[in-house]
């Protein structure tokens, strides 16, 4: 064989090689593409109503559990910005907050989303939803809004200060709690008519999650594995830290004296009379969501929708 047909025959080899490695790059990315749960999903949330589990995330990701999380499905929002708050009402719709100034409303199955506009802000950081269906948004510069009308118009209860709200809470309609940038800590037990500082978490700390199991107790977290928890409605705080020093982004009270807490670096650990123990089998992911199902929990994170039986503690 010739030079020339030496180099003719290397030259189609190559081209074949390079063809047959691009079919290989668009066949993965396609099953990629095709999966509830995707690598590159920033999952921000979840959240449950006893029937559907739901959570939120970058890019307008909506993926939904009807099984406990043993199994997902994807409903990606076709105008969804940064989703990065889902939480479930008292009819078991659900409300997600997208950090671009929407509220998406739900349906109980999680199956279909309804856009709603934001009072302006410079930016929305938390949403909760009360039994009685009443709807609260905390955000930048001290807004607190709240709107009793499926989010048609807005009512504001909000500072005059230039401080972050970062977590809403309502565990009973009657009594809500906000905590904030610099310790901050208010208190309602008038459905949010009017507020009240409560117990200071230290000038500071920066609150990164929030949950409250009772309108008695409840907890937060934050950066160095910091864990405060409170015994009374949020008025005074007991300062602890959970096994590692690192951040810890999301947290769930649970019945008793249990809790559980997520952070970087697939930081997961439960705690239970009085003794923390780290969940193995966490990938190494950012750990953001959690939430309690009807078999035990659910973590969301980055690339991670991971449901935890409620017997497995190591």
């Amino acid at each position: 064989m010739s030079y020339r047909l030496r180099m003719l025959a290397v030259a189609l080899a190559v081209l074949g090689l390079g063809a047959c490695q691009g079919d290989q790059r668009h066949s993965g990315v396609a099953a990629e593409m095709a999966k509830a749960v995707r690598r590159i999903d920033h999952l921000q949330s979840v959240a449950g109503n006893g029937k559907a589990l739901v959570a939120v995330g970058s890019f307008g990701a909506v993926i939904v559990s009807g099984d406990n999380g043993a199994t997902w499905k994807r409903r990606d929002l076709a105008q969804g910005g940064a989703l990065i708050k889902v939480t479930a009402c008292g009819d078991g719709s659900f409300a997600a907050l997208d950090f671009g100034g929407r509220l998406w409303l739900g349906t109980p199955d999680g199956a279909t989303w309804s856009p709603r506009d934001l009072p302006p802000s410079d930016a929305h950081l938390d949403v909760a939803c009360a039994a009685d269906n009443r709807l609260w948004v905390t955000g930048a510069r001290g807004l607190l809004v709240t709107s009793g009308d499926g989010a048609k118009s807005w009512t504001s209860k909000s500072l005059d200060e230039d401080i972050q709200l970062l977590n809403v809470q309502f565990p009973t309609p009657a009594f809500g709690v906000v905590t904030g940038e610099f310790g901050r800590v208010l208190i309602t037990t008038d459905n949010g008519a009017t507020w009240a500082p409560g117990g200071g978490l230290g000038e500071d700390f920066y609150p990164q999650g929030m949950h409250f199991e009772t309108e008695r107790r409840g907890l937060v977290v934050g950066l160095g594995g910091a864990v405060l928890e409170t015994l009374d409605g949020g008025r005074t705080w007991i300062r602890g830290n959970a096994p590692v020093e690192a951040p810890l982004y999301g947290v769930l009270a649970l019945p008793g004296d249990e809790a559980v807490v997520a952070g970087a670096a697939g930081i997961a650990a439960r705690r239970t009379g009085g003794a923390w123990t780290p969940i193995s089998g966490v990938p190494m992911a950012d750990l953001r969501g959690l939430a309690a199902t009807g078999t035990g929990l659910v973590l969301a994170g980055t690339g991670t929708l991971m449901p935890i039986p409620a017997t497995k503690t190591n």
